[in-house]
């Protein structure tokens, strides 16, 4: 087999054992996240490198973030989600990523007022998504 085909077929590998795990962690989600845009920063604690990026879901549990350079699974991050109708803010945990796409984050710590924020934000996005009667 040449390099190419070598290369291509260990990326397949690697994210076939990716969405793997994903699955995996997505049947152990207790918390279902919905579909939501909005700009995030993600801080990794330990070097303090910044991530400016995109959030695409987002639950009372976690969300996930859009980044072409994902911060390695179980590194300790913060996360600021930015949005029309104000900011959110909570510590977490990179719970799974997909190398050049992105990363799942699990909530670990926030205030309660970011817990309430986070629930209207939701609130929002459900009454959007369910027909109105």
């Amino acid at each position: 087999m040449d390099r190419a085909h070598e290369s291509a077929a260990g990326r397949r590998r690697i994210g076939n054992r990716s969405m793997r795990r994903t699955r995996e962690y997505k049947q152990k989600r207790t918390v279902k996240r919905c579909p939501f845009v909005a700009t995030a920063e993600v801080v990794e604690v330990s070097s303090k490198t910044r991530l400016s990026a995109r959030i695409s879901e987002l639950g009372l549990g976690g969300c996930y973030v859009d980044a072409f350079n994902p911060f390695p699974e179980g590194a300790l991050v913060n996360v600021r989600i930015v949005r029309d109708q104000g900011v959110f803010e909570a510590k977490g945990r990179v719970a799974y990523t997909h190398p050049s796409f992105g990363m799942g984050l699990a909530f670990t710590e926030m205030s309660k007022d970011h817990r309430l924020l986070l629930e209207d934000w939701l609130a929002e996005v459900v009454t959007q998504l369910k027909p109105v009667s």
